[in-house]
């Protein structure tokens, strides 16, 4: 039989490869849980500081946990993507959902070079430190993390899809939101893009001056209504859209448009 000393010792040794047997478990469970990269494809912002990134992301959450944005980090590069949800239950179907996530990164980003990891390709995301002030919402709104499903095409192609990133002009769109009105969104593209013509399907309404800038109105319906115009800085559109309420008034829209500043 051991002496006390001896089945001191054993136990310490057991407890030891119980726990190393249990961390490996826990880890190869975690990796087993990480669903693989989705890729990252959707717009990106900087915050002022550099260190945390954000993006939206699209599922189906009765069906898929809610991806998450990771990176990988390098003094010279910063390689960002999105892990995929796991499977939760394919057998119910309910509507895709959209929200803003973030990732913090060790150090701020700096000078280095931000690429998707899963092709390697850089691109360029939206420094916070050039989001145009907001300083006029119309009554109850406010920001929202969820990103609206109903935004379509009505502004054309000058409003970037929040899904489908350009590498090289950097875009942003906020959304706001409030109980029984439509949502509303202010995308920003750097550089300066310049004005559009109405997308196909709409048509412009009067001309409009945000500013002292030339603005055009592109309205589709009355649940869909656009302003868009170029400060030679950014190129502005905001959207009011939602198929169940009437879409904000060319007026309420002006306003919004004249309260924005560059920073």
């Amino acid at each position: 039989m051991p002496s006390p000393g001896r089945r001191k010792a054993l136990l310490a040794v057991c407890a030891v490869v119980a726990f190393a047997a249990l961390s490996a478990a826990v880890r190869y469970a975690a990796d087993r849980e990480t669903g693989a990269d989705a890729g990252l494809f959707s717009q990106v912002l900087v915050s002022a500081d550099g260190r945390t990134l954000t993006t939206p992301v699209m599922w189906t959450p009765c069906q898929e946990a809610e991806p998450r944005l990771f990176a990988r980090e390098t003094s010279q590069a910063v390689a960002a993507d999105l892990k995929a949800g796991n499977t939760v239950d394919l057998t119910h179907e309910c509507p895709s959902a959209g929200r803003l996530v973030s990732f913090t990164l060790h150090a701020p980003l700096g000078t280095r070079q931000l690429s998707e990891a899963n092709t390697g390709k850089p691109f360029v995301p939206f420094p916070a430190a050039r989001l145009a002030d907001v300083g006029y919402l119309p009554p109850g709104f406010t920001a929202t993390p969820d990103v609206p499903m109903v935004f379509g095409s009505v502004a054309g192609p000058w409003t970037p899809n929040p899904y489908n990133r350009s590498d090289t002009v950097p875009s942003w769109t906020r959304y706001y939101a409030t109980a029984g009105r439509p949502a509303l969104s202010i995308t920003q593209v750097l550089p300066a893009a310049g004005a559009q013509d109405p997308a196909s399907g709409t048509h412009a309404g009067a001309p409009m001056s945000v500013n002292g800038h030339n603005a055009s109105l592109v309205c589709d319906t009355d649940s869909e209504r656009a302003l868009t115009w170029s400060d030679g800085v950014s190129t502005f559109t905001v959207v009011s859209f939602d198929p169940q309420h009437a879409a904000l008034s060319p007026d309420e829209l002006l306003r919004v448009a004249d309260s924005l500043r560059n920073p």
